[in-house]
């Protein structure tokens, strides 16, 4: 989830005036465990998986802003390799312990990541509604270039008001689109799959 409303303004305005000094507080936050609680939050990694299950089988995954990624299970034969990016290098280094099959992870700047390689599943976990609109719908555009013909981005969003529209708005074709909900029958995490391929017979949902 993204920090409270205390937090996140500064945290912003940081992060695009000083990169530095941003990747300074997610790392002081990680070392201070204020995202310890994430880590045991299984559902919402299963969640997302199981729609790379359908979209992108045995796939070759990119997760931008990873965090430790302790939250995202990824059983061996599921994946052929899942590559993590983050600011935090604290993040990164709990990520690197975890010892995953077939796992690299790498210390990065999401805003301005750029890669060789070509993935066919793209993650984006509670990480959308960290930029601008207009910067967000311009990440997406850009990302859609590490992508296999046949790759698609996931997106996961607990607060997705107005960002919902950015994905839907940003030139890639939506997939799927759903908000899940919790036990209790509250609204959880909302769910978007978005690709290059306009012809797609996938219906999107909700």
């Amino acid at each position: 989830m993204r920090p409270p409303a205390w937090l996140a303004a500064p945290v912003n305005v940081l992060k695009r005036r000083f990169p530095r000094l941003n990747r300074a507080i997610w790392d002081a936050m990680y070392r201070l465990g204020m995202w310890k609680h994430l880590d045991t939050s299984l559902s919402t990694g299963s969640e997302i998986l199981q729609l790379v299950d359908e979209y992108a089988p045995n796939p070759r995954i990119l997760d931008l802003g990873c965090g430790t990624s302790a939250n995202l299970p990824l059983t061996p034969g599921r994946y052929r390799h899942y590559h993590g990016v983050d600011l935090s290098t604290t993040a990164i280094r709990q990520a690197e312990g975890l010892e995953r099959p077939d796992a690299s992870f790498e210390v990065a700047d999401i805003a301005t990541y750029s890669t060789s390689q070509r993935y066919d599943a793209i993650l984006l976990r509670e990480v959308l509604y960290y930029f601008p609109p207009e910067e967000a719908a311009q990440l997406l555009r850009r990302l859609a270039d590490f992508l296999e013909p046949e790759g698609k981005i996931f997106i996961q969003m607990f607060e997705s008001a107005g960002f919902d529209e950015v994905v839907r708005n940003c030139g890639l074709s939506l997939l799927y689109s759903r908000i899940e909900t919790t036990p209790d029958g509250a609204p959880g995490a909302t769910l978007m799959v978005v690709g290059n391929d306009a012809h797609s017979s996938s219906p999107a949902s909700g």
